[in-house]
């Protein structure tokens, strides 16, 4: 697609979802699409606010299905393409593009206004910035296999299934949260299905929404889901006890420690703190404190308005 026709959807998004500019740059190079809730997004958000980068944000209401916007899609789904990966059409209850694929209709979305290029993959967005913003501190040369190892296992954590049974009234099942976004596809399909790239994003969304409806949220895939959290936290306690520092890799902050701060923050809003709590992982519950007081994460999660999970239990329609 011509840089022409970015430029003409990306209006017309900004001016769906008009942006607000963060740092001393009137007029931002980066396009930040994110919602104050979504790990993924809170990722970035304390890379952008580690390097301090300008950008414009342009927050975006998972809950009343603003992710699914036909000019945010769009947009999103050339930075998919650009990603050379397929659509995810299964759900793995984790963020990983690298395993899934891509999603057209999530947060967050990085658009660099000066080349029109878009960027889709928090974790593949948080490393742009570093590089070509932040020169590296984040992920240090030395470091970069350990670090990308730590990334790679936060990426893999099944979030999705602890989430969503956190937003939905004690009455419904498990999977209203999922069924509800395949609800919200059947509805966008009847209504844009004759356009070829809103029909692949909608029904690849509805295909891996219906298999997390069908396949995450028993109680033998819920048990796998927290067991999976109890083990990355195991071994994370082991690490910092290695450490020999504040951080995982000693003095020095990394990404890796951006990304545990947004998946720890998530582990407590939903109801799990307790697995580092009374004792249990010392190292894990000291390493939860620094970072909680990392102006990073202050700025990302802790004193973003609306990014502590608290949605009300009956918006079950995101």
């Amino acid at each position: 697609m011509t840089h022409d026709s970015t430029q003409q959807i990306l209006s017309q998004l900004t001016t769906r979802f008009p942006g607000v500019p963060v740092g001393p740059e009137a007029i931002p190079r980066y396009h930040f699409f994110h919602a104050p809730n979504s790990i993924c997004s809170q990722k970035v958000r304390a890379v952008l606010a580690y390097h301090q980068v300008s950008h414009s944000s342009h927050l975006l209401d998972i809950f009343a299905g603003e992710t699914y916007d036909p000019a945010y899609v769009r947009v999103r789904m050339q930075g998919c393409a650009r990603l050379g990966v397929p659509l995810a059409a299964q759900h793995l209850g984790t963020t990983s593009v690298e395993a899934s694929g891509c999603d057209g209709c999530v947060v967050p979305t990085l658009v660099d206004a000066q080349d029109k290029t878009v960027f889709v993959d928090s974790l593949r967005i948080c490393q742009m910035l570093d590089a070509s913003e932040g020169g590296g501190a984040l992920v240090p040369a030395a470091l970069r296999a350990a670090i990308m190892a730590e990334l790679a296992v936060v990426d893999d954590l099944p979030n999705y299934q602890n989430l969503a049974v956190r937003v939905v009234p004690a009455s419904a099942p498990g999977n209203a949260f999922a069924a509800s976004k395949v609800a919200r596809c059947d509805t966008l399909l009847a209504e844009f299905g004759d356009d070829p790239v809103l029909r692949a994003a909608y029904e690849a969304k509805r295909a891996k929404e219906q298999f997390a409806a069908d396949m995450l949220f028993d109680d033998v895939a819920l048990t796998r889901a927290r067991q999976a959290v109890v083990d990355a936290l195991d071994g994370l306690e082991d690490r910092l006890a290695d450490s020999n520092g504040p951080w995982l890799f000693g003095a020095t902050i990394t990404m890796a420690d951006l990304f545990w701060g947004a998946e720890l923050i998530r582990t407590e809003d939903v109801g799990q703190g307790q697995l580092w709590q009374l004792n249990r992982l010392p190292y894990v519950a000291a390493y939860y404190a620094r970072l909680c007081a990392l102006p990073a994460l202050c700025s990302a999660i802790v004193d973003f308005p609306g990014a502590r999970l608290a949605p009300p239990k009956s918006a079950v329609s995101a």
